[in-house]
């Protein structure tokens, strides 16, 4: 249920007009609009599991006014003028006390629990009971949610509305638990985690098995993300009793949030073994560890044009602010050896000196609508590293803050695992450029920072892991290092990409003296897969 780029732009950009009372801007950008699309029900369930109240009221309204699925939309507008209002309306006036939507809508109007039924049963279709939950866990009142399910439990013939439900929740987890891997303040991460488990029950009980799994897979989730790391490895470990294979990537992470990093790095070794074995592990989970984002909400190749959009309109808010940013990393690379954006690149990597210039930063983007920044990633004197993204062309700028410490100046990259890799550098003043047509910034010494960065920058190597083989790399052969050569292994592995396999390798065997080093035996059996990977044809012959 995720919106594409365009879409989740004009919603931004609805919601802000609607807060602001601008008619003229409300005009303005309903003009050309794909009508259809944008008040359908697909486009309003996403403006409601962002509990954008004001948003589904004028969506739903222009929706029965253009006859696009208007029984529906008049349910939601009478919804949620209800709970607006604080008095019944239409529709919702007209159902039985003890149906549920009805009792779903009262329990948001008077901000209480949802009320149990003294007598009768609470009554309402599959869609009733499943519009109701929607409601109730879009509003955020997960006490109601999970007595709504505790009326569900006592009536065993209700396994149709489980299965909605669990559907429901699976399309929403993307906005409750993100790839930041941070929690939200308007989330109660443990209330959903027993939601998650309420309906991991019912399935149990029903013998969905491949219910069962999803749903016990998104209640460790919400576990993990509310910080309870031991009960979502156990949650874990009971889904390889139940599939006789345990999501080692999850359990991995889960370790190394609990700061046992010992222990994560001999998980995520285990499964270096066994990666044919664990068909569940998809490429995006993979590169969600080791590049910070999920790949579904990339671009499926590096769009230049697209990219040259975003960074120019990041360079006129930044420019209009006074801030000085500059290029850095594959962004420099590109500018100062092809004078223009690589077209091998994922993203668009820019610098900040001084963590007191991240608030300026993020509020003058965010102001825009231009840009959404998660909030999560503003940490005080703590933050070193912030993704943006660019709400048109859905592309990434990552944001790196330079911290002067000792004689260099650092900056870092926060994994989704629950570690940084720090990276030092010679420090640099900053040389006004032109860039695409735009003023921006750069290092002075572009030359010694592209070298500290990547080493032999004048030749392209396409196979190139910045994490581990940097010269700028602090800590070569730590725990962080060793931890991020696993998962570019793994990468490597299922991306099927052998030189960037093969390098992992020759590292691993470079810093074999060092605590947390891979084994030989390990190192053998990869280096027989990487030769597997680069000759298939000999070898499916010797076969």
């Amino acid at each position: 249920m995720k919106l594409n780029s365009l879409m989740q732009l004009i919603l931004s950009q609805l919601n802000v007009a609607l807060v602001k009372q601008d008619e003229a801007l409300l005009q303005k950008i309903l003009e050309g609009c794909d009508l259809p699309e944008l008040l359908s029900q697909s486009t309003l369930m996403q403006a409601r599991a962002r509990d954008k109240n004001r948003l589904v009221v004028f969506l739903s309204t222009l929706a029965v006014h253009n006859d696009i699925e208007t029984q529906r939309a008049q349910q939601w507008l009478d919804c949620y003028m209800s709970i607006g209002q604080k008095k019944l309306q239409g529709q919702i006036n007209a159902l039985s006390p003890h149906h549920i939507l009805r009792m779903a809508v009262e329990a948001r109007m008077t901000q209480k629990v949802i009320r149990l039924p003294a007598k009768k049963k609470a009554g309402g279709s599959v869609q009733a009971w499943k519009d109701a939950f929607e409601l109730l866990i879009d509003g955020r009142d997960w006490n109601s949610a999970l007595t709504l399910l505790e009326i569900m439990g006592s009536d065993t013939s209700r396994a149709g509305q489980w299965v909605e439900i669990s559907k429901s929740l699976s399309a929403r987890h993307h906005l409750y638990v993100d790839q930041t891997g941070l929690a939200k303040v308007d989330i109660d991460y443990e209330k959903l985690a027993q939601i998650y488990r309420s309906c991991a029950q019912a399935a149990k009980q029903a013998k969905m098995i491949d219910l069962l799994k999803a749903l016990h897979h998104l209640q460790a989730s919400a576990l993990e993300t509310a910080g309870h790391y031991e009960e979502a490895i156990a949650i874990l470990n009971s889904m390889h009793r139940l599939a006789g294979s345990a999501p080692l990537i999850d359990m991995a992470r889960c370790q190394c949030k609990m700061g046992d990093m010992h222990a994560a790095i001999a998980t995520l070794d285990q499964l270096l073994c066994t990666l044919e074995e664990h068909t569940h592990i998809q490429l995006n989970q993979i590169d969600n560890e080791v590049e910070k984002k999920e790949e579904q909400s990339k671009p499926k190749q590096f769009n230049i044009q697209a990219a040259s959009l975003a960074l120019r309109d990041l360079a006129e808010v930044m420019n209009s602010r006074g801030l000085k940013y500059f290029l850095v990393s594959g962004t420099l690379l590109g500018y100062v050896r092809e004078g223009q954006l690589l077209s091998h690149d994922k993203d668009i990597d820019v610098g900040l000196i001084g963590w007191e210039n991240q608030y300026d930063m993020c509020m003058a983007l965010q102001e825009t609508g231009l840009f959404t920044v998660g909030s999560e990633f503003l940490r005080g004197h703590k933050s070193y590293y912030i993704p943006i993204r660019h709400n048109s062309t859905g592309m990434w700028i990552d944001v790196f803050i330079y911290h002067m410490i000792g004689e260099k100046m650092v900056t870092g990259v926060d994994f989704f695992f629950g570690y940084r890799q720090t990276f030092a550098f010679t420090p640099f003043a900053l040389k006004e450029i032109e860039f695409m047509g735009v003023k921006m910034y750069a290092p002075e010494n572009a030359e010694l920072n592209l070298e500290e960065n990547f080493g032999n920058w004048r030749v392209p190597d396409p196979s190139y892991i910045s994490h581990l083989e940097s010269p700028s790399t602090v800590d070569k052969g730590g725990l962080p290092f060793m931890l991020t050569a696993r998962l570019s292994a793994i990468a490597a592995m299922v991306q099927g990409k052998e030189a960037k396999l093969g390098k992992v390798l020759e590292l691993m065997r470079a810093h074999q003296s060092r605590p947390a080093s891979m084994s030989q035996e390990l190192i053998d059996s990869l280096e027989k897969r990487c030769h597997e990977m680069s000759h298939p044809r000999e070898m499916a012959h010797a076969a």
